[in-house]
């Protein structure tokens, strides 16, 4: 699981926020080393990794510094939209 905000208990691996990184982190088995595995990651567990990863590449672009995102709305584009039957 990628953590971003780093609240979840127990271990974790730090890798710099490029997935050229991460692809060297697995190359070189460095995720399960630093997680004190005693096994290698799956296929499965890889891939799922690398999507939460891009998202959260994806996410750190979209907000940097964590900074709050605020969204505006006006009242008419939302009748519109409610008017569309969206």
């Amino acid at each position: 699981k990628v953590d971003l905000k780093s609240k979840l208990e127990g271990r974790g691996a730090n890798i710099s926020m490029s997935m050229d990184s991460f692809d060297l982190a697995i190359k070189k088995r460095a995720i399960p080393r630093a997680l004190k595995l005693e096994r290698q990651l799956t296929k499965e567990e890889v891939e799922q990794l690398r999507v939460e990863f891009e998202q959260a590449i994806d996410e750190k672009k979209f907000r940097p510094k964590d900074k709050p995102v605020t969204i505006r709305v006006k009242k008419e584009e939302v009748e519109k939209l409610k008017n569309l039957g969206i």
